[in-house]
């Protein structure tokens, strides 16, 4: 085994291991210094550092793999020929590259999202067409590439200069033992590195920036490939199947919300209108891009500082949800809660997901009733599995492909801008009116998305600016309602105006609830009057709210409840929040949140602020809490694993 580690192909591997590992640290370091205002130091940051160390030595190993292979294949006197060493300095110049690259993207991932390497960088990968058009449009890619290509070149040339090149020809001859050797150290370690060791093992800092800090961007990237799913109950805290369902049943149950059927395995409830006759009203639903409530005056915002003057206004006339909470950090997370009206099952949003199709959804009480439903985006459909979850639920789907080439006036790689949307929306709406056809549209907007580039000369703003997009965003709401104003259609037509998720979810601690506080909003001063709703709500009530107003009866399989309902006084606050391995629920003084491996924490909960305390071993004991946060996630869970929710 010594001569083995003189050996060409060893030499091969740990070369390209010490590059590896040496762009690893390079790249904790970097994000180190962007993140030092958050991170916790001390022995948390040398813990940190510690376990990144051991993730960095497990990909790195991983790395080196295809270069033990060239090594053991590799014929001993090829090595000395002129062109293989050229070949050999393209192919390191090609690593080097790669390596380059991931480090720059791993600072521009963190930037963003202030976490290596997750499932949203996967979807990244998968939806190349939109991802890469962002990001040539956010950054300047004339000069990074270039500067990466170079840098690689220059990495190279200095390992020649230092006689790194010699270093893999002298090696001790390679023998046909060792050639066995390295093909059994190549089928082995990785295999033994992947069994010991998982990304579920990391330990859970008290500060949250730590624990990323700890990870290895690749070894990270691909845990998150492997898992995109998370079966729940495999993964958390699971009550016995028929304790769970009973409970989150009697939990669901009010005193306008009873249960369809008395068999323990059927979740349906029959909603019952408390307004008399029903109102045939239409519905436009714009679910906006990453507009966090902190943004709005409501949660403290400085006037002078505030994009979203219409918002605010908007928000005085209309009923107002004032502590609502979005269920992730995903727009298709949002969607799902907008339409499915559950708590986030973990792992990847059901919309994502190859069986989330044909389910029942909000759309279905409009469509029983003869309404035209419609999902409205001024992009390509098809990026999340968009249109396969709308079209599969009863909608038209209105996106970009659907559109005449005059409906899009700007657009960019995430599709068409909020005016353009808005203007197809209202075309579509006269065409229905003129049928005599009531409707409901779900819209999606994008302008508020990176690159943040919107029409000039709508604000007194420039572009490629968050804050200047959202102010572009809330001019476009406001231009959408001026101009539906003049419609016939819009003295029947209520307005629901909510975020998809906060523009940012990271935060020192688990989760920070005060990434997730959305504002939320019915609007149309004719039809509904102002309200402030101060309850604490979840994304996954807004729906049921709606059709409380309009005082329709239907049945369900949604955990909302209707948040003016005369008996909402009496049903418990709550609201589900997650952010794609961690599902939590929270109350107005607590939070529970599930982890993987069946962990769980209990916090006291100041909820203004955010501000956690965890909760005493006594104090857990006796709560209810962490009992009906399993039930609610274990059944909703169970709830599309078995199918209920497929529409019939």
């Amino acid at each position: 085994m010594r001569k083995f580690i003189t050996s060409i192909p060893a030499r091969f591997a740990i070369l390209s291991f010490g590059l590896f590992f040496a762009f690893s640290l390079i790249a904790r370091i970097a994000l180190i210094i962007t993140a030092h205002a958050e991170l916790g130091f001390g022995p948390a940051l040398f813990g940190a550092f510690a376990i990144g160390f051991l993730y960095d030595f497990a990909a790195g190993i991983f790395a080196a793999a295809p270069w033990l292979l060239l090594g053991i294949l590799l014929p001993e006197k090829l090595l000395a020929k002129a062109w293989a060493q050229w070949v050999l300095a393209a192919l390191t110049v090609l690593y080097s590259g790669i390596l380059v690259f991931i480090t720059t993207a791993e600072w521009f991932f963190w930037d963003e999202f202030s976490a290596r390497f997750n499932f949203i960088a996967v979807d990244y990968l998968i939806w190349t067409q939109e991802v890469w058009g962002n990001i040539s449009e956010s950054y300047p890619m004339g000069v990074i590439i270039p500067a990466i290509v170079l840098l690689a070149a220059l990495i190279v040339w200095g390992m020649k200069r230092a006689g790194l090149f010699g270093f893999l020809k002298k090696g001790a001859p390679t023998t046909l033992r060792h050639r066995a050797i390295g093909l059994a150290v190549l089928l082995i370690v990785p295999f033994l590195t992947n069994r010991l060791l998982s990304q579920s093992a990391i330990p859970a800092f008290t500060n949250q920036y730590n624990t990323e800090i700890a990870k290895n961007g690749c070894w990270a990237f691909f845990a998150a490939f492997r898992q995109m799913e998370l079966d729940y109950s495999r993964w958390y805290i699971t009550l016995p199947e028929k304790e769970a369902l009973s409970t989150a049943k009697g939990l669901l149950v009010t005193e306008n919300e009873t249960a369809a059927s008395p068999s323990p395995t059927d979740l349906t409830r029959t909603i019952t209108a408390n307004t008399g006759a029903e109102k045939q009203w239409n519905v436009i639903l714009v679910c906006m891009e990453s507009l966090s409530g902190s943004y709005m005056g409501y949660v403290g915002n400085e006037e002078d500082r505030r994009p979203t003057p219409v918002l605010d206004r908007l928000a005085g006339e209309s009923i107002f949800f004032e502590n609502l909470y979005a269920t992730g950090t995903r727009t298709v997370r949002g969607m799902e809660a907008l339409t499915l009206n559950l708590p986030p099952t973990p792992g990847q949003a059901i919309i994502y997901r190859p069986e989330g199709t044909n389910l029942k959804t909000t759309f279905g009480p409009f469509l029983d009733r003869g309404y035209d439903c419609g999902f409205f985006y001024g992009g390509d459909g098809r990026f999340d599995f968009m249109n396969r979850y709308f079209s599969t639920a009863g909608c038209r789907i209105m996106d970009a492909n659907a559109w005449e080439k005059k409906d899009t006036t700007f657009k960019t790689s995430w599709g068409a801008c909020d005016e353009d949307l808005f203007n197809k929306t209202i075309s579509e709406a006269d065409k229905n009116h003129a049928a005599g056809k009531p409707f409901h549209f779900f819209c999606m907007t994008t302008s508020n998305h990176r690159p943040y580039d919107f029409p000039a000369g709508r604000i007194d703003l420039p572009s490629h600016d968050r804050t200047a997009a959202i102010k572009y965003a809330d001019f476009s709401i406001g231009d959408l309602i001026e101009k539906a104003s003049k419609k016939p259609w819009f003295a029947n037509t209520i307005f629901v105006i909510v975020a998809d998720h906060c523009a940012s979810s990271a935060g020192k601690e688990d989760i920070d609830v005060t990434k997730y506080r959305i504002p939320g909003m019915i609007y149309n001063p004719a039809l509904v009057g102002k309200q402030k709703v101060t309850r604490l709500a979840s994304q996954i009530d807004v729906m049921p709210t709606v059709f409380g107003l309009m005082g329709w009866s239907h049945q369900t399989l949604g955990y909302g409840h209707d948040q003016l309902a005369p008996t909402a006084a009496s049903l418990p606050e709550r609201a589900f929040v997650s952010n794609y391995q961690k599902i939590a629920m929270i109350t107005p003084e607590t939070m529970t949140i599930l982890k993987p491996n069946s962990k769980h924490s209990s916090y006291e909960l100041y909820l203004p602020t955010g501000e956690i305390t965890p909760m005493s071993r006594e104090k857990e004991r006796i709560s209810p809490f962490l009992h009906d946060t399993t039930a609610y996630y274990q059944s909703a869970s169970w709830l599309f694993n078995s199918g209920k929710l497929k529409r019939n």
